[in-house]
């Protein structure tokens, strides 16, 4: 229990001075200026940025049901997050419908997935948050924080961690609404277009 406190802690600090003191830039921020209630989007191997940058704004998090789910959601408290726990691999659909509910009982409620997480194929969006934006009739905002320079980690994808004074993109993309009868295969083409143009406007640190 001490060990993991531990670990935890240490991983905080090491998050938070990699990314604190970066050059950021941040665009497309008026995408989300007037929106109460909406699911905020981004790739898994680039969630740490998301992390720092967006920490202590009231966002949950849908984390999987994972050892590596248990790590991340004992970092993320320390940045002022709460979560649901489930994934496409186990809790999934119970954990869409308490988010639904969620969304029904509080008009300001904001979340955060990775829909290419939490075991890829790395770019590829799973039907989760498209199928949660139209039960809930909330739009989905495509986010990217991309860093010029960065340790990538490599297993099932490239999972980035921001060198310190490094330059900063943070790129916001405009909201996409989807009604009920929009196909699982067309919506989450329109999520995976969108996140990839914003992750290469954000990448562009030229």
């Amino acid at each position: 229990m001490i060990k993991t406190f531990l670990k935890t802690k240490i991983l905080y600090l090491i998050i938070l001075l990699s990314y604190r003191f970066n050059r950021t830039r941040v665009f497309g921020e008026n995408n989300v200026q007037g929106l109460d209630s909406f699911i905020l989007v981004s790739w898994h191997g680039k969630v740490l940025g998301l992390m720092e940058h967006m920490k202590h704004k009231g966002y949950f998090a849908l984390v999987s049901q994972s050892k590596d789910g248990d790590l991340i959601t004992g970092i993320a408290k320390n940045f002022g997050y709460s979560f649901f726990r489930g994934s496409s691999n186990k809790g999934g659909k119970e954990a869409v419908k308490n988010i639904d509910n969620f969304f029904k009982e509080n008009s300001s409620a904001k979340i955060i997935i990775t829909p290419d997480g939490p075991t890829g194929p790395e770019h590829k969006v799973k039907p989760g948050a498209l199928i949660l934006s139209q039960s809930s009739n909330r739009p989905i905002v495509p986010m990217i924080v991309d860093v010029k320079n960065s340790w990538k980690f490599k297993n099932w994808h490239t999972f980035y961690l921001s060198k310190p004074f490094s330059k900063m993109r943070v790129v916001f993309g405009e909201p996409l609404y989807f009604n009920k009868n929009e196909s699982i295969e067309t919506g989450t083409q329109k999520i995976e277009d969108a996140l990839k143009k914003v992750d290469r406007i954000a990448s562009d640190h030229e």
